[in-house]
């Protein structure tokens, strides 16, 4: 029930954008807090979309017990079941919708505001398989919010790097460097060494910002990193 249109146009070449920040940023990535980068900004994801997805988990409670048939045995889907079924479908793409709007709006705004931008290579097929995650996962997209970053780097002329999986920024203290066991239920990082109390995400944000460069990597195989 939906149309698209494309137009090809002739356009002047886009003039080079001037990034208000030069630094190199870090975002840390999150379930309780979208985004964190390493200057303090941080992404929540719209309420609207927290909202969309309670609607559609009632309505497919009140729906649960619903046959929807099965075509090979014959065996025919009421038209209640079969209205739920659109129904459940239309707000499962009006979700899908409301995150990538959300996600292109946010990876333009610091795309066109950072220069040099650093994200963690999250494990998500690792992550989704933990089912405390998965959902949350999911609803928020971490590898599209990658893509968009690494797909608008040239258009926006900036620089985006995946920083090693493996490296400890969740566990690093960003004032000695100092690392720690963190486990995953505490929000504040404490470090042992030094005293140094810091938001978990934000902590990890600077450490991703700062981290040597023999653990990065480019995200975009047309760009060269810069000295």
């Amino acid at each position: 029930d939906k149309w698209y249109v494309s137009f090809t146009i002739k356009a002047d070449k886009i003039p080079p954008l001037y990034h208000s920040v030069s630094e190199t940023i870090g975002i840390d990535l999150g379930v309780s807090t979208f985004a964190t980068l390493s200057d303090g900004t941080v992404y929540q994801l719209p309420d609207s979309l927290k909202k969309a997805k309670i609607k559609l988990g009632k309505l497919q409670y009140r729906n649960r017990n619903k046959q929807l048939g099965k075509r090979k045995v014959g065996m025919k889907s009421s038209k209640n079941a079969q209205k739920f079924a659109r129904n459940q479908a239309k707000k499962h793409a009006d979700i899908a919708q409301g995150r990538r709007d959300f996600l292109q709006k946010t990876t333009t705004e610091i795309s066109q505001k950072y220069a040099h931008i650093r994200i963690e290579d999250l494990n998500i097929s690792g992550m989704l398989a933990n089912h405390k995650l998965a959902s949350s996962v999911v609803d928020s997209g971490f590898y599209e919010f990658r893509r968009f970053l690494t797909y608008k780097s040239p258009i926006y002329g900036t620089v985006v790097e995946v920083v090693d999986r493996w490296y400890p920024s969740s566990k690093t203290c960003s004032s000695c460097r100092h690392v720690q066991p963190m486990p995953l239920q505490a929000r504040v990082f404490v470090c042992e060494a030094c005293g140094n109390s810091c938001n978990r995400d934000l902590n990890a944000a600077i450490n991703l910002a700062s981290v040597p460069k023999d653990r990065v990597r480019m995200a975009s195989p047309e760009l060269t990193p810069v000295e």
